[in-house]
């Protein structure tokens, strides 16, 4: 019965654009558009107002030239009936109206996501990420609004993947890289692949081992020796013969807590240690002080470190 309805409406809806239809035809072929079009389920808390998306649907099928003057009588209805119909037949209709972004807050823990195009994110406590329930266009766009966070992109040579961070942005391919947000600086460290990062009027462009570091100043790029820091999303993670300061930076990424010294020397001691997952932080801190003898005092998200 359903398919006798399609391929009448068809019928009339060819026989409107020749100028071959009835009067009759004319109010019956209305009549039952404007019925479709009043029946239609619609949620315009999330797809705006039914009038609106179906003039801007008549609007982009009339400039493909598709629509002929008879039957802008009733544009509206047809508009929306189509979408009725289209779901009738089990054809997804994906609306700009329908897109929803979707934020995601970090505490004190990691946290993470796979997005809609396989690309992995890693985010460090303390964070904020928001991205698009799925992506639509020639673009990946996402954006790391506080934190740090790791991606791993999945690679589409025909929809580029962009991050916007603070005053940066950082565009790629598919690749591997960590972007951190602290204060008035910015920075994106690629560990496979290349990445194009740019602000403003600058550019530049990173390999593996690489950074692009972003100040008042400007951006400048920096080659990194020791990528050890940019394990911290990992499950387990094992440090060799790494300084303090690389090991304290890592924790407050993965527990969102900052180390107060009160000597900075303490920072230069190279220790060899593992993480394993699920550890505690004073888990972690009792092995630190096993190795070192220094003292950790936790209060709050700061802890406290003299000998």
């Amino acid at each position: 019965m359903r398919k006798k309805k399609i391929h009448y409406l068809r019928h009339l809806t060819e026989q409107s654009e020749k100028n071959q239809i009835s009067e009759a035809e004319k109010n019956l072929l209305e009549d039952f558009l404007k019925k479709e079009f009043d029946d239609a389920e619609w949620d315009s808390a999330k797809m705006g107002s039914k009038e609106t998306v179906s003039a801007e649907i008549f609007k982009k099928i009339k400039a493909y030239n598709t629509v002929k003057k008879s039957f802008t009588k009733y544009y509206k209805y047809a508009a929306a009936a189509c979408i009725v119909l289209m779901l009738g037949l089990g054809i997804l209709l994906k609306s700009r109206v329908d897109i929803k972004d979707i934020t995601i807050t970090t505490a004190s823990a990691t946290d993470s996501v796979k997005l809609n195009d396989g690309t992995l994110v890693y985010l460090a406590a303390n964070s904020v990420f928001k991205y698009p329930e799925h992506f639509e266009g020639k673009l990946r766009s996402v954006a790391l609004i506080k934190g740090n966070a790791f991606f791993k992109v999945s690679k589409d040579p025909q929809h580029p993947f962009i991050i916007t961070s603070a005053n940066i942005k950082t565009r790629v391919l598919g690749t591997s890289f960590h972007i951190s947000l602290d204060k008035g600086r910015s920075s994106v460290t690629v560990i496979t692949g290349h990445v194009r990062v740019s602000t403003g009027q600058q550019i530049t462009y990173l390999e593996p081992n690489e950074r692009a570091v972003f100040t008042t100043a400007g951006l400048r790029k920096q080659k990194v020796s020791d990528v050890s820091l940019y394990s911290w999303y990992k499950k387990d993670i094992d440090l060799s013969d790494v300084t303090l300061d690389k090991v304290f930076t890592l924790l407050s990424f993965k527990y969102g807590v900052s180390f107060k010294l009160e000597d900075k020397e303490i920072l230069n001691t190279r220790i060899t240690l593992f993480i394993k997952g699920g550890l505690s932080l004073q888990n972690i801190l009792d092995q630190i002080n096993y190795v070192t003898h220094l003292k950790f005092k936790p209060y709050g998200n700061t802890v406290t470190v003299n000998h």
